[in-house]
């Protein structure tokens, strides 16, 4: 019988279901396993995305209907199930996200009362872009948790702002989980040709979803607003519409067609990893435009980044800054700025920064070393050690 203390990671999200969390969670379960310091499992949603045959020297139980505060004692049941000693709650993900993102601040106290000796670590993403008072929603898990792990500043900022003691707070950087093409001419001449594009035109690619926070409608016209300019310019949209963003979506490609964009803008859909590949080795710049301010959680900018890629980003004071993201060189504007974002692209591609400066970024969140940190930040909260 295994003396291993037992791991249970919690998340709504696991592959393939479509939300960035699910990477992240094969990636912290994988690690636990190979650091050989525990008995690892995951708990999840029963949804017919979900694929347990991917997991390696781990258990996946897709067993969890429907996340939602008033399910909290019914979880917190299968949670204690598995009988673990530590229990790592990813939140939020796409399956508790809105109205039901409080589900967790329900369940983790929950969890606390029926077993205290469990040990609480909560992975906590997305704190920082929520409206002020819309954060406090999560200060009941913070309080009930014995460590709260973050990837960002802006976040770490926020859970300090409700009071949190710094020496509960964790800071684990993320990476991007995508693999992408090594940057050279001929995979940019082969990725163009894969998409359609000249090789002597202009390539400006989003990659996320398409929905109103990130704005894809001022990529747009940044984009018409340009081509007064760059008269030889593309964009290429890597993502699928949000789920219930689709009237959103359809407001895009209507505006692409009055814009005269109609056939400079290549809309992939829910992208493959390929697909994303070859859309960020075909590009000249990234584009990403997140109303509430870009940090280095947000995976697909850290995907531009690592693609050796000049990046147009937002900053938005409201919601806190990431000095971190801009010491990278982003170009950081106001989101709802096309004219803005329209010259810092023009900048990007007559004032480029070299392949070194580039190359030097990327190496910065080289995703093999960050993970590795990102396990070892998750393991010094597993055991209680100092952040």
């Amino acid at each position: 019988m295994s003396q291993k203390p037992r791991l249970l990671i919690v998340s709504g999200s696991f592959p393939e279901i479509r939300c960035g969390v699910s990477g992240h969670v094969k990636i912290i379960a994988e690690g636990a396993v190979q650091t050989g310091a525990y008995e690892a499992s995951v708990l999840t949603s029963d949804d017919p995305a979900v694929d347990p045959r991917i997991a390696q020297g781990y258990t996946v139980y897709p067993r969890i209907h429907r996340w939602s505060p008033t399910k909290a004692y019914s979880i917190c049941r299968e949670i204690l199930s598995l009988g673990p000693d530590v229990v790592h709650i990813q939140n939020p993900t796409v399956k508790y996200a809105g109205k039901r993102s409080i589900t967790m601040s329900a369940v983790g106290p929950l969890l606390k009362m029926l077993a205290p000796k469990v040990r609480l670590v909560v992975m906590q993403h997305d704190i920082a872009i929520g409206d002020p008072l819309w954060r406090w929603r999560y200060y009941p898990l913070f309080t009930a948790a014995n460590a709260v792990v973050v990837s960002n500043l802006r976040d770490e900022q926020a859970v300090l702002a409700q009071g949190i003691s710094r020496v509960k707070i964790y800071r684990a950087p993320v990476s991007s989980h995508i693999s992408l093409h090594r940057p050279s001419t001929q995979q940019k001449i082969r990725s163009r040709e894969s998409l359609g594009i000249s090789a002597d035109a202009v390539c400006a690619v989003h990659f996320g979803f398409i929905h109103p926070e990130r704005n894809v409608d001022v990529i747009l016209r940044a984009m018409a607003y340009l081509r007064k300019h760059v008269p030889d310019i593309y964009g290429v949209i890597l993502g699928g519409t949000f789920a219930g963003a689709e009237n959103y979506g359809e407001q895009c490609r209507a505006l692409a067609k009055r814009l005269g964009l109609k056939d400079r803008v290549i809309w992939t859909g829910f992208a493959s990893r390929e697909q994303i590949a070859d859309g960020l080795a075909a590009a000249d710049v990234f584009v990403n435009l997140p109303q509430r301010g870009a940090d280095l959680r947000n995976t697909s900018i850290l995907s531009g980044i690592l693609a050796h890629l000049p990046v147009v980003t937002t900053r938005n004071r409201r919601y806190y800054t990431d000095a971190e993201l801009e010491s990278l060189g982003c170009y950081c504007v106001r989101p709802r700025d096309y004219r803005a974002v329209a010259d810092a692209i023009r900048t990007c591609l007559t004032s480029p920064p070299s392949p070194e400066e580039l190359a030097r970024r990327a190496a910065i969140l080289e995703p093999e070393k960050i993970w590795a940190k990102h396990i070892e930040v998750n393991h010094r909260a597993y055991r209680g050690e100092t952040p």
